[in-house]
């Protein structure tokens, strides 16, 4: 008769977990007494132990099997609220940030191994800034590769968002998004905690886009993330918290808006005699902007009134409480849906490391978010398909 395969889990992981889950340690020994002899190293769990413990503390089980826990002080790192107060943090909020910070260590390792350094475009943009907005923005923009108009040569918002991500991916940036926490359509991402937020590495930096957002405020975000990057500043951001008192911030925030809505272009086409509501509607549009971000920009340049401003975000507010976001993800097709959230430059890496022999398929299979060997199969077809 076949012995049941006992696996050795590491100390500090199961102390970890447990942390992550939030659960009292009483509550956790009255359902697995055994967990106090996982610890200690005096007896090992089974396969199916492992499976029924992450599932009562509803952690994703790869937590389970990692070498070390990630990072912890991201879960510290200052971050900006509608209210501008520090929120206790939710368990979505925390399970998406360490995910991603998974897979930010890992692709970190994956480059490093393949000899590559600091990102040009951070080490570029650090070496010649010099602090004034309008010529840092131009920088920025001429690492990117990205044209003066480039907001009028795309058809809408939808197209903008996807040609601005593929950029930053071209550079070496990683952009991931979702509404929910991995595929748990009952876990949702709640927008009024987090707009966004980016994980600094020299090497991996990772942009995380919450997709509950309109996708106007997921561009702002986009663009405020990448100022991050270039700043090697980890950083959670809300677009509605632009007013923010950090010196910091309020810099971020200015650079984000030039390169996004121009100042000499704004000056030029704006008509003072004109109704200044129709002018943001169309403006905002061209520039695929929101509304209340062109206002804000409009108000620092004294081009409107503070009412106006008000009304703007007023109505911006009562229209958000209705539709949420546009939709940013395509149908109900899955694979459509896994390309949206995950970083096609992480997937190739992932696919191509496990094909090389370098990890387990149980592995990447978690890297990519828990997917099966199928489906796994299905997706090296799709961004693979010549191998």
């Amino acid at each position: 008769m076949s012995s049941v395969e006992r696996i050795q889990i590491k100390e500090e992981i199961l102390h970890w977990v447990i942390q992550e889950s939030q659960k009292e340690s009483e509550e956790v020994i009255n359902k697995f007494p055994k967990v106090v002899g996982w610890i200690k190293g005096d007896i090992k769990p089974t396969f199916k132990q492992l499976q029924d413990f992450a599932s009562f503390l509803k952690v994703p089980f790869g937590y389970l099997f990692l070498k070390e826990p990630p990072k912890i002080n991201i879960m510290e790192a200052e971050f900006r609220t509608i209210n501008n107060k520090l929120p206790s943090m939710s368990k979505n909020l925390k399970d998406t940030i360490t995910s991603m910070d998974i897979r930010r260590i890992w692709m970190s390792d994956y480059r490093r191994d393949l000899g590559w350094g600091k990102l040009t475009i951070i080490r570029e943009f650090n070496d010649r800034k010099n602090g004034l907005i309008k010529e840092d923005v131009n920088l920025a923009k001429s690492l990117l590769k990205l044209e003066e108009n480039w907001y009028g040569k795309v058809k809408d918002y939808g197209e903008a968002y996807n040609f601005l991500k593929t950029k930053l991916e071209a550079q070496g940036i990683l952009v991931m998004q979702n509404g929910v926490v991995g595929y748990n359509t009952r876990r949702v991402l709640d927008i009024k905690e987090f707009r966004a937020f980016m994980l600094y590495d020299d090497i991996a930096p990772i942009i995380f886009i919450n997709n509950n957002d309109s996708l106007g405020g997921k561009i702002f975000s986009l663009i405020h993330e990448f100022f991050h990057v270039l700043h090697e500043q980890e950083d959670l951001f809300l677009e509605d918290d632009i007013y923010s008192t950090k010196k910091n911030e309020r810099y971020i925030n200015r650079l984000t808006g030039e390169f996004l809505m121009p100042e000499n272009y704004i000056k030029e086409k704006w008509d003072e005699n004109s109704d200044p509501f129709a002018q943001i509607q169309s403006m905002a549009k061209h520039f695929k902007v929101s509304e209340t971000a062109l206002a804000i920009k409009l108000k620092e340049l004294a081009l409107i009134e503070e009412d106006t401003l008000n009304n703007i975000i007023d109505i911006a507010i009562k229209y958000f409480d209705k539709k949420t976001n546009e939709p940013g993800e395509s149908g109900g097709d899955f694979y459509n849906t896994f390309n949206t959230r995950i970083s096609p430059t992480f997937t190739k890496a992932v696919i191509r490391s496990t094909e090389a022999g370098d990890i387990e398929y149980t592995y990447a299979f978690r890297l990519l978010g828990g997917i099966r060997g199928k489906t796994y199969d299905e997706i090296k077809r799709r961004i693979l398909p010549y191998g």
